[in-house]
């Protein structure tokens, strides 16, 4: 099997009562930058609910890139801050100790990989 650096990050959350505007300007701000200055963000799925939670996966191809990508995003990262309740957090994929000391929180498990099957 061949090792892979990349860092998948699972979450789930829901919008705040009210912040449906805060939450979209989010969307705007972030998915545009993703799609135009974001090529190590291989992933950005965002996944919603009909009782109104979303689950969003986003994959990149190693830590650096998550680190670079919430800086790129900083802006919209803001309305997120401001609009949702984070539910959980999964992280899958191998992180050092300094990732897990500027990110880890009481939401956040973490998964190191195990096996991985992957097609070209």
């Amino acid at each position: 099997m061949a090792h892979t650096q990349q860092v998948d990050l699972i979450f789930r959350y829901k919008v705040k009562d009210g912040m449906d505007d805060i939450f979209q300007n989010y969307l705007d701000i972030v998915l545009a930058l993703v799609q135009e200055k974001e090529p190590y963000v291989l992933e950005y799925s965002i996944f919603k609910q009909a009782d109104g939670s979303y689950l969003q996966h986003e994959r990149y191809i190693n830590e650096d890139a998550v680190v670079q990508h919430l800086n790129v995003t900083a802006e919209g990262q803001k309305y997120f801050h401001l609009a949702a309740d984070i539910l959980d957090v999964m992280a899958v994929g191998e992180t050092n100790a300094e990732f897990w000391k500027q990110f880890e929180g009481p939401h956040f498990v973490r998964y190191s990989r195990l096996h991985q099957l992957q097609r070209a």
